[in-house]
C-alpha cells in the first residue's frame, strides 16, 4: 500500500499534468459559459409548469404561462409537432444503407438484421410516447449537441489524453529519473509496475471525474435543465444529421435526459480505462514517456485511417468499434450507429471487447517485461 501511495503521489505532482488539468478546466468553463440560449432557458423553467409530455394536459398548463414572444414560439412549435416515429421505418433505412454502400454477403446480412431489430426499438419508443415529449422544443437539437456532443466530447478527449499521459509518465518515471537499473534489478522491483497500473487508472478516472464534475456544474448553472430532465432524448424535436440522412434520434432503450447523461458518462469512463491500459502496454515496451506518447498516437492514427484504405470490409467494421472510433462517433452512442456499425449496442460491445483485449495485452506485456533484461 505504501508503494501505491508513492505512485499516486508521483503522478499528481507532475507539473505538466497539473498544468494540463488547470488549462483544461479553464477552457471548459469559458466554453460552457459561452453557450447560453435564452429560449432554451425559458423552456427549462416553463417545463416545470407544463410538464414534458405533449397533449391536452400540456396545452392546458401552457395556457397558464405568462404571455410573451417565447411563449408564443413554444405553443406554435408544440401545436405543429407530430409523432415522427409513426412513419419512420428502420428497415427501409437499413435497406437504403445497404444499397448506397454496395454491401453484400455477411456485412449486408448483419446490417439488415441490425435494422430489423432496431425497428422493435422504434416501435417501443413510439408506444411509450417518447417522441411526443418536450425536451427543448425547437432548440432541442442545438441543446442536445451542446451538452452531449460538445461538452461531453471535450471532457472525453481530455479524459483519454490525461489517461494516456498519466500512465506513460508513471511507467516511464524510472527511466526518466535514471533509476530503472536499480529498481528493475530484481524481479521484486519489477512488480512495482502493477502499482503503477492501478495508480495510473485510478488517477485517470479521478482526473476525468474532477473535470466532469466542475464542468457540468458550471454548464448546468449557465444552462438550466428544469423539467426537461424527464424528457426522452428520443423526443420528436431531436434528430440525427449524418452523411446518409436526417432522421429521428432514436435510442435502443428508453432514456430520459438524465439517464442518457449517466450512460454517456459510463461509456466515457470505460474509454478512459481502455486508453490507460493501452498506454500501460506501450509504456512497458518503449519505456520512454515521450516516445510512448507518439506510439499511442500512431496506433490510434492507424486504426482511424485504416478503414478508409483497407479492402477488408469486415475488418473495417470491427475497427469502427475500436476506442478511437468510439470517441469520434460519440454523437451516435446508444442509437443505431448509422452506416459504420453492423451490430446493435456498438458502444457497449466496443468498450467491453476493447477492455478485454487490452487487459490481455497488458498482462502479456507485463510478463514479458518481468522476464527480459532491461539493461
Amino acid at each position: 500500500m505504501e508503494v501505491l501511495r508513492h505512485e499516486f503521489r508521483k503522478i499528481v505532482q507532475f507539473p505538466a499534468l497539473i498544468g494540463f488539468v488547470v488549462l483544461s478546466l479553464g477552457l471548459n468553463i469559458v466554453f460552457v459559459t459561452s453557450m447560453k440560449n435564452s429560449y432554451a432557458n425559458f423552456i427549462a423553467e416553463a417545463s416545470r409548469i407544463t410538464c414534458v409530455h405533449l397533449g391536452a394536459d400540456f396545452e392546458r398548463r401552457a395556457a397558464e404561462l405568462e404571455p410573451g414572444h417565447y411563449t408564443d414560439m413554444l405553443r406554435a412549435q408544440v401545436a405543429a409537432q407530430e409523432d415522427v416515429l409513426y412513419r419512420f421505418s428502420a428497415v427501409l433505412l437499413g435497406d437504403g444503407i445497404i444499397e448506397v454502400h454496395g454491401l453484400d454477403g455477411m456485412p449486408a446480412r448483419l446490417m439488415g438484421e441490425k435494422y430489423r431489430r432496431f425497428q422493435y426499438a422504434v416501435d417501443a419508443r413510439r408506444q411509450a410516447g417518447d417522441s411526443m415529449t418536450l425536451y427543448f422544443a425547437g432548440a432541442t437539437h442545438v441543446q442536445h449537441q451542446r451538452l452531449f456532443g460538445y461538452t461531453m466530447g471535450l471532457l472525453l478527449f481530455q479524459g483519454v489524453a490525461l489517461a494516456s499521459l498519466m500512465m506513460l509518465l508513471s511507467v516511464g518515471y524510472e527511466q526518466a529519473s535514471k533509476t530503472d537499473y536499480i529498481v528493475y534489478a530484481t524481479k521484486v522491483g519489477r512488480r512495482v509496475n502493477r502499482h503503477k497500473l492501478v495508480a495510473g487508472v485510478v488517477s485517470a478516472l479521478g482526473a476525468y471525474g474532477f473535470l466532469a464534475a466542475i464542468t457540468l456544474a458550471v454548464y448546468f448553472a449557465a444552462n438550466p435543465m428544469g423539467g426537461t430532465w424527464g424528457s426522452s432524448v428520443s423526443s420528436g424535436f431531436n434528430y440525427i444529421r449524418d452523411g446518409f440522412a436526417t432522421r429521428p434520434f432514436v435510442t435502443w432503450f428508453g432514456f430520459t435526459v438524465w439517464q442518457y447523461l449517466l450512460g454517456i458518462i459510463g461509456v466515457s469512463v470505460g474509454l478512459v480505462i481502455c486508453f490507460a491500459l493501452m498506454a500501460y502496454a506501450v509504456g512497458l515496451v518503449v519505456r520512454n514517456s515521450y516516445i510512448g506518447l507518439l506510439v499511442v498516437v500512431g496506433i490510434n492514427g492507424v486504426m482511424f485511417v485504416l478503414p478508409f484504405f483497407s479492402p477488408m470490409v469486415m475488418l473495417n467494421y470491427v475497427l469502427a468499434s475500436s476506442p478511437v472510433w468510439l470517441v469520434l462517433t460519440r454523437a451516435l452512442w446508444f442509437t443505431d450507429g448509422g452506416a459504420n456499425v453492423l451490430w446493435p449496442h456498438f458502444e457497449i460491445w466496443g468498450v467491453g471487447v476493447s477492455f478485454v483485449v487490452l487487459v490481455l495485452v497488458a498482462v502479456l506485456v507485463g510478463r514479458r517485461f518481468y522476464q527480459v533484461d532491461v539493461a
